[in-house]
């Protein structure tokens, strides 16, 4: 007997960790070394067969694949709210991307997720020449997290010769097939907080949360906003004052084929709003 379940993964951790690399190598068995940035979140489909003591299960993944930059952690927030585990990476060429971990990546999953099983991954373990760390380290950042439950697993893995990569999501997996979500530890931060905006990048983080938030959640958001962005020649690691003005107009027009006149209205205003708060 067969038990059909469907269940979501995030992976989490700094930008050109290799995040992408991990799931093109899981999902079609690919590699390639060419630096994608995830705008938003980019949601990957795999079906595995988990072998249980009484059913074995056929478990759909949807494997979530967030922006690794930080600054746009309330549009990575609308992705964690239904995360069933999550795969934690850290680019073994780059020790700061472990202390982000530590600092930024696990109190963001734990306030959006709560508790969740997590792996800790060392990832681009072939380039031997290049690593600043390794297990140990990992291992000790994973210590961390034994409030929540049973300690972390910890691998070093490779995307480009496929070392780890089917058995961290096959043991993500069979972490997750049973696993009862416990209650969040926080409650979700309020979308278009004035009091958080600090930075340019800020103003886009929240105007693109807010878009995405109406428009049904940021996976299927994430394609317009993309678009937009592109039209406004808005630069998502570096905004400026005009590309922004120029985002949120573009948003506006899509909101329109959508919604009556006067909400459109109220959402430029309030966005416009965010952006002159910080910008006066």
């Amino acid at each position: 007997m067969v038990k059909k379940v469907k269940k979501n993964i995030v992976l989490l951790g700094d930008g050109a960790v290799g995040k992408t690399c991990l799931i093109r190598r899981f999902v079609v068995d690919q590699y390639s070394d060419d630096y994608i940035q995830t705008i938003g979140t980019k949601v990957t489909k795999k079906e595995i067969i988990l072998q249980g003591d009484e059913e074995d299960v056929d478990m759909t993944m949807m494997i979530w694949d967030l922006i690794g930059q930080k600054g746009y952690r309330y549009t990575q927030s609308l992705s964690m709210r239904d995360m069933n585990g999550a795969l934690l990476v850290a680019d073994l060429t780059r020790s700061e991307t472990l202390t982000s971990l530590l600092s930024y990546w696990i109190p963001l999953i734990l306030r959006n997720a709560g508790p969740i099983p997590m792996i800790f991954l060392g990832n681009k373990s072939d380039l031997k020449n290049e690593l600043q760390f390794g297990l140990k380290e990992i291992k000790e950042i994973s210590d961390n997290c034994q409030g929540f439950g049973s300690t972390p697993q910890t691998y070093l893995t490779s995307a480009k010769t496929g070392e780890h990569v089917e058995e961290t999501f096959k043991q993500i997996g069979i972490q997750i097939k049973d696993h009862k979500k416990a209650p969040k530890l926080s409650s979700h931060w309020m979308l278009m907080d004035v009091d958080e905006i600090k930075t340019l990048t800020d103003v886009v983080d929240h105007i693109t949360a807010d878009f995405a938030e109406q428009f049904g959640g940021i996976a299927h958001a994430t394609p317009f906003i993309k678009h937009q962005m592109n039209l406004a020649n808005l630069d998502f690691n570096n905004p400026n004052k005009k590309t922004i003005n120029a985002f949120i107009e573009r948003l506006a027009i899509i909101e329109s084929g959508y919604k009556t006149e006067d909400i459109v209205f109220e959402n430029k205003k309030n966005r416009l709003a965010l952006f002159k708060e910080m910008t006066d």
